[in-house]
């Protein structure tokens, strides 16, 4: 591989791509775990381990190319960091930067009849991601549009007491 598509950090090499996953290397792309690209919501650059990442960025990918074929202009990508699990009957998901301070909310004691639970994430006053365990599809779009909008957060008391109806509200 060409040294000027590798690039190294403090944890291993990876691929620096723009934000339609070409290289350096006009023509020449990389997508999924081992790009590093631009991540338009939080103005850094950012590599990705997920699925979800790896099929979106190569549909990126495929889009830019065939866009150049045709002469017509892509949108840049605009990624939501999206994590999840589904093991049994338990269900996680979550969305956004887990940085800043961890604020939990809900129910988490096992011998509930459905605990549910979750946290946000605040850094610099704004809400920047959101993590809910049990969520049904209405409350994990909520918790995607909170992540997404990173509201102002409010104090950590009223977070947690507020729980998903914070991100209900957005």
């Amino acid at each position: 591989m060409p040294k000027c598509l590798m690039r190294l950090n403090k944890f291993r090499h990876f691929v620096q791509t723009d934000a339609f996953f070409e290289t350096s290397v006009p023509g020449v792309y990389a997508v999924g775990d081992v790009a590093t690209f631009p991540m338009k919501i939080y103005n850094d650059e950012r590599r990705v381990e997920h699925v979800d990442h790896s099929r979106k960025s190569a549909e990126q990918a495929v889009k830019a190319i065939k866009g150049k074929e045709a002469g017509s202009a892509v949108e840049e990508y605009d990624y939501l960091p999206y994590f999840y699990s589904r093991s049994f009957d338990l269900s996680w998901q979550f969305y956004g930067d887990n940085v800043g301070d961890a604020i939990l909310f809900g129910d988490a004691d096992p011998s509930s009849a459905k605990p549910k639970f979750g946290s946000y994430w605040v850094k610099d006053g704004k809400c920047v991601g959101a993590f809910l365990e049990g969520g049904s599809p209405d409350e994990n779009t909520a918790i995607t549009k909170l992540a997404r909008a990173q509201p102002p957060a409010t104090s950590p008391d009223e977070l947690k007491a507020a729980g998903l109806q914070f991100a209900s509200k957005i």
